[in-house]
């Protein structure tokens, strides 16, 4: 018995020291695949717009004829990697690079149509906004909340809307983000598509960091460029890196504060990036397009081109390898356009300000109906032009065996904010805006906004609007202004006075201002009115009496923009009265109607028409109360009459209309031609016989800018000859 208990003895420790041996060898080749086909993991870098370039790298892998079985990606490369994984085609990805509007996904507007009152009141004014905290006025977290980009990223993720495993896809997939809070790489390969690639190209200080899941996310090319080792992890056991970000630059490159900055960064970047690099077991550098800035996504087709040729210098290399696999690339059908689906239920979450029923009347949700994501991204759309909305995000998820859940998550948020605009005009020369708003400064469910003009025509204002509780659309407000303006008077087309115009205002209406639909206002007008370094005070018909009037107001605005809009209409009436009976020392009766319509024929071709009537009564008649085109007034915006000077067509009482055609030959540049005619009386009549018609045409070249609009007017009228003007700015 000893002997064969030590036999068995020495037995198990063989098989014990053979185990030891024979574990590293496993270890080294844990990636294999049973059949020992090649596994191949495509590792694609981030780069920005440069990224764009692995599609033409993918249009050669698929040439030929290498079966592609893993993919991993950052930042660019993980959208691209992320689209192609669940069945996008490389065509389909070239349609989608060179078709998508790279700088309408970057612009973060809100839709007008659904804005409140209230904010189309103040909206599109200032290029910049800074948020104040308690600690004063900062930087903001990012220029882009990525909106745009999410809503953009779900549209194109619908096919995978209820998967949560990436390995799951057509190709298994993984992306990178770096975790915000402890500089760790981040890999996903399970959760909600467009959150992971959201995350990913979360460029710092151009993107808002990206928040779920308690944890914030920054761009993964900061940790993991050139993610290889998420390849090998996935079960890769030949892996091809393609890297087209920019090499660090020589000194005489380094001539700027950004420039100098990104350097600094890309040091550690680009050190990841060799030791993942020297993971790979073939490394492709898409050396040629260095030559061009990772911001240029307009040039989607040039580096897709680039990319391909980079690929067909490997191509051989490709083709060796797909001969080393047991099989070839499956068929890819692409993914088809996403298909409406029956909504059982809504569920969201993240509302603490706004109820459930409030959120449900704004979707206009019926149980039941079959969604797709055009409807989808519209409802959500208006829950992200609401007020103290700051993102929505969504997902579908099966519900039983035909319905499915539609998920919205909002993130909500009290912004107190500074904000700047910058103008110019050949009136008025230069003039700047300072305006900044407060969340429940004094209560809650208030806001409260103190705006300074500073330029030719200055104009300091408190508002304070109270609406109560959130989701109501009526509201008090209160406003105290300061205005101060120089006149020209004219007469019979003369130039004979001039004066200073300087009113202290305080009002007080109600109104349903946070709401989306008409508006219908009443209020009453206290001004003490100033009038001041004269000249010519003989000529001067304005009234300077302090005064106070009753006024009603009903507006309609839908324009698609407030700056060269495209479709939509604008109506606005209002009546003012002020009289002894009211205790006013003066009598005056002013009331207008002013329409603006615009009509899509084309996605490029619109055409316009403006009416204007204002009549009003009394010989006493404050300065803001006669009619006058080519001013700027906060409601009506910038009525023109082209060929005429600001001021020049003063009157009490005035009838103009204008039609005209707008073109959009290239994204954001305009051209327009108007053409007017107006009657400027100072009596009301009708009769059309009394020969005091004026016209005027004009053309106006424009685009729209990161300063705001920029417009150049070239105009003649019967009372001009020819008359150029610029407007630099949002109007203010």
């Amino acid at each position: 018995m000893f002997v064969i208990s030590s036999i068995i003895r020495a037995i198990v420790i063989f098989i014990l020291l053979v185990m030891l041996t024979v574990l590293p060898a496993q270890s080294q080749s844990i990636h294999e695949t049973d059949d020992d086909s090649l596994k191949v993991g495509l590792v694609l870098s981030g780069g920005a717009a440069l990224g764009i370039a692995h599609i033409g790298v993918i249009q050669a892998i698929e040439e030929a004829g290498l079966r592609i079985d893993y993919i991993t990606g950052t930042s660019m490369g993980s959208l691209i990697g992320g689209l192609y994984s669940i069945g996008y085609t490389s065509d389909q990805l070239v349609e989608i690079a060179t078709s998508s509007n790279f700088m309408e996904l970057f612009t973060e507007r809100r839709d007008r149509r659904f804005m409140t009152n209230y904010e189309k009141l103040i909206e599109d004014r200032t290029i910049a906004t800074f948020p104040i905290s308690e600690r004063g006025i900062d930087l903001p977290a990012g220029i882009i909340t990525g909106q745009n980009i999410y809503t953009f990223l779900s549209r194109l993720s619908w096919s995978v809307h209820g998967t949560d495993d990436f390995t799951q896809f057509p190709i298994p997939f993984a992306a990178i983000g770096t975790d915000l809070e402890t500089g760790k790489a981040h890999v996903f390969r399970s959760g909600y598509l467009p959150d992971a690639l959201r995350a990913s190209i979360s460029i710092p200080s151009l993107f808002l960091p990206h928040e779920f899941n308690d944890h914030v996310y920054i761009d993964g090319g900061l940790i993991r460029n050139v993610p290889v080792e998420d390849a090998i992890d996935l079960g890769a056991n030949y892996t091809i890196a393609v890297d087209v970000a920019r090499p660090l630059q020589p000194r005489d490159s380094l001539r700027t504060f950004a420039e100098i900055l990104n350097q600094s960064v890309f040091f550690r970047v680009h050190d990841f990036s060799d030791e993942q690099k020297d993971l790979a077991d073939y490394v492709i550098e898409v050396e040629e397009i260095h030559a061009y800035s990772p911001t240029e996504f307009g040039l989607a087709e040039k580096y897709i081109e680039i990319g391909y040729r980079e690929g067909q210098r490997h191509i051989e290399k490709f083709r060796e390898l797909a001969s080393k696999q047991t099989s070839p690339p499956p068929p890819r059908p692409g993914v088809g356009d996403p298909a409406a689906l029956p909504i059982r239920e809504i569920i969201i979450e993240g509302n603490t300000l706004y109820e459930d029923e409030y959120i449900m009347n704004l979707l206009e949700f019926t149980p039941g109906t079959s969604l797709n994501p055009d409807i989808i991204e519209e409802k959500v759309t208006r829950l992200y032009s609401s007020q103290y909305v700051d993102k929505v995000t969504y997902q579908v998820h099966p519900y039983d065996g035909y319905y499915y859940t539609l998920r919205i998550k909002i993130t909500e948020g009290f912004n107190d904010e500074l904000r700047v605009g910058l103008r110019y005009e050949t009136n008025t020369q230069a003039s700047i805006l300072l305006e900044s708003s407060f969340q429940n400064l004094i209560h809650r469910g208030s806001i409260s906004r103190f705006e300074a003009r500073l330029g030719n025509r200055m104009n300091f204002k408190i508002d304070h609007a109270y609406y109560g509780a959130l989701g109501s659309q009526l509201a008090l407000l209160t406003s105290v202004e300061y205005m101060s303006e120089d006149v020209d008077w004219y007469t019979e087309d003369e130039r004979v006075s001039r004066f200073k115009n300087e009113v202290i205002r305080g009002e007080l209406s109600g109104a349903n201002y946070f709401s989306t639909q008409n508006l219908v206002a009443a209020g009453i007008r206290k001004d003490f009115t100033f009038h001041t370094n004269k000249i010519n005070p003989e000529g001067i018909t304005a009234s300077d009496t302090d005064y106070h009037a009753f006024f009603l107001r009903i507006l309609r605005d839908n324009l698609n923009r407030r700056s060269f809009s495209t479709s939509g209409e604008k109506l606005v009436l209002e009546g003012f009265l002020s009289d002894e009976i009211f205790l006013s020392p003066i009598n005056f009766f002013s009331a207008r109607l002013y329409y603006r319509g615009l009509y899509r024929v084309t996605d490029f071709f619109s055409i316009s028409n403006n009416i204007w009537f204002g009549y009003t009564s009394g010989d006493d008649l404050p300065w803001h109360y006669w009619q006058s085109p080519n001013r700027y007034d906060p409601l009506y915006g910038f009525v023109r009459f082209g060929g005429a000077g600001r001021y020049e067509l003063t009157s009490k009482n005035i009838q103009m209309a204008s039609a005209g055609l707008q073109f959009e030959p290239f994204y954001h540049r305009f051209i327009g031609v108007d053409v007017y005619a107006g009657r400027f009386l100072d009596e009301w009549n009708l009769n059309l016989s009394d020969n005091d018609i004026e016209y005027g045409a004009s053309l106006t070249v424009g685009a729209q800018t990161i300063l705001g609009p920029i417009k150049a007017f070239f105009s003649h009228s019967t009372l001009t000859s020819f008359r150029a003007e610029l407007q630099i700015g949002y109007q203010f």
